[in-house]
């Protein structure tokens, strides 16, 4: 029996079979089809067909056999025509896990790109910084939302973003990595420092820090880079291992797949995408700086960060700084974005989302390893910046089900 044959004797099992499983629940025959491939969002859709005793096609050489039948379809649309195509002839539910293509009406769960450009910005802007960059190779969809966020972000506290466009640069040059070096050596030295650069992705991040190396410009100190995707085999294999939004993909193929369960439950598609938010910021060496140029200030930052699980307080942080409340609290209102004890409870807070959101530790627990003491601290503290209970909050963005 052929490839071709076996595809379709094992389709007509799938429509012959009463789709029951031995535990009495509804057996899926889903296709996996996607344009682009990602091993996160690949596990996402595993995690949720492993719960719901689906049977997920996916073939690497032909991704939409010509005798397949199922029940629904998972896909990645790109850029080029030909998986749409093919798509577009299945009498199925399919739901897209990616932007590319908006123009096709399709149920669609996505990575938030904007919210990616959002948190950008604000980890930037906790960190002092007052020079920004955006670096991305083509003006597409996605490298747009990221940007235009990012810029949109910085422009509410008064900060212009330099954007550094290889398609707007490159004129009659061709496109190669060895041109693409030259160009930003020459556009990095120029902007001023110390500087913070978002790229579209860790691929183009690694770019900069390669030019950075070349030009001799230091990082984090004189130039701090950010990326997107977190890909440990990309961030943690450089001279200066580079820091990464978390864009949390894994997420996105799971809810593409309850949604896709849902639909051929019957149910109606979403009038709109559903967008699942990035997991945070992994922090590397290419980050790790603190752009202020008080040096005490810098001092009594670097303080509060490494004590903020400790019972400090603005007697603690004057102390090891050796100035007076009032000076202090001054050199913070001229050249940083918070106030002491206001930097510290925007410390506490970032650090226990990250406990309730990746652990199963108890609200008191979170509250004592954070530096909140207790839970009524932390319970405070949440409504007052977020306007949940941290119970709330854990239930909303917990990244694996509950």
């Amino acid at each position: 029996m052929n490839r071709t044959s076996r595809i379709k004797s094992v389709s007509m099992h799938q429509r012959n079979t009463s789709g029951r499983c031995g535990t009495g629940s509804t057996e899926r025959y889903i296709l996996f089809a996607p344009g682009w491939y990602y091993p996160d969002i690949h596990r996402g859709v595993v995690r949720f067909a492993r719960d719901h005793e689906w049977h997920v096609t996916f073939y690497f050489d032909d991704l939409v056999p010509k005798h397949w039948q199922g029940d629904g379809v998972i896909t990645l649309l790109a850029a080029p025509q030909g998986l749409w195509q093919l798509l577009r002839k299945l009498d199925v539910p399919i739901v897209d896990l990616s932007e590319s293509r908006p123009t096709i009406r399709l149920p669609r769960v996505t990575m938030d790109n904007a919210a990616i450009g959002r948190m950008a910005a604000q980890y930037f802007l906790d960190r002092g910084y007052r020079n920004f960059a955006f670096f991305h190779h083509w003006d597409l969809g996605v490298s747009r939302r990221r940007r235009d966020s990012f810029a949109k972000e910085l422009a509410k506290y008064g900060h212009h973003c330099e954007v550094l466009s290889w398609q707007k640069a490159r004129g009659k040059r061709t496109d190669t990595l060895y041109q693409r070096h030259r160009w930003l050596i020459h556009r990095l030295t120029a902007l001023p420092k110390p500087l913070a650069l978002f790229a579209m992705r860790d691929i183009e991040a690694v770019e900069v820090i390669e030019a950075c190396l070349s030009s001799g410009l230091s990082v984090p100190e004189q130039i701090s880079i950010l990326g997107v995707d977190n890909y440990e085999t990309i961030c943690d294999c450089l001279r200066v291992p580079l820091s990464s939004i978390d864009n949390n993909l894994e997420q996105v193929g799971y809810e593409g797949a309850a949604l896709l369960e849902r639909l051929i439950s019957g149910e109606s598609p979403p009038t709109s995408p559903l967008y699942i938010p990035p997991s945070g910021v992994v922090e590397r060496r290419s980050t790790d700086c603190l752009a202020v140029d008080h040096p005490r200030v810098a001092t009594a930052l670097r303080y509060i960060h490494d004590n903020a699980h400790l019972p400090i307080c603005m007697t603690d942080v004057v102390r090891f700084v050796a100035m007076s409340r009032s000076g202090i609290e001054k050199a913070f209102r001229e050249h940083f974005v918070r106030a002491p004890m206001e930097e510290l409870r925007h410390i506490r807070v970032e650090r226990a989302q990250k406990m309730l959101r990746e652990t199963n530790e108890k609200i008191i627990t979170v509250a004592r390893v954070t530096g909140f003491q207790t839970s009524h601290n932390l319970c405070r503290a949440f409504n007052h910046h977020l306007g949940l209970t941290p119970r709330q909050y854990r239930l909303k963005h917990r990244d694996t089900p509950v």
